[in-house]
């Protein structure tokens, strides 16, 4: 079973075609020589939803980015309480840390 942002998914879906640099590719082939993965598509499947998970701010939508950009300056505390909110208890002071802006 997989589950991405809570949703649970029981069975795969779709089978999707990538062309990867070649250097990527090297890296999950040794992940997978290692053992940490069964096969190049459990590895991408699973990096994929690890991404995924850890930036929601991809699933916002337009409209919440448009009430961000015209929502008055906040406080330091009241950007953590948002954040908080947002970005499942991720500070946001590591997201603009790590450049997630």
């Amino acid at each position: 079973m997989y589950t991405i942002n809570d949703v649970r998914l029981d069975y795969l879906e779709e089978v999707i075609t990538s062309r990867f640099p070649e250097v990527v590719v090297k890296k999950v082939d040794k992940a997978v020589s290692r053992g940490l993965f069964k096969s190049r598509s459990e590895a991408l499947r699973k990096i994929t939803e690890e991404y995924l998970k850890e930036h929601p701010e991809l699933f916002l939508g337009d409209k919440v980015q448009e009430l961000i950009e015209k929502a008055p300056v906040l406080t330091d505390d009241e950007l953590e309480q948002v954040g908080a909110c947002v970005f499942r208890g991720t500070s946001v002071a590591k997201l603009v840390a790590e450049g997630r802006t």
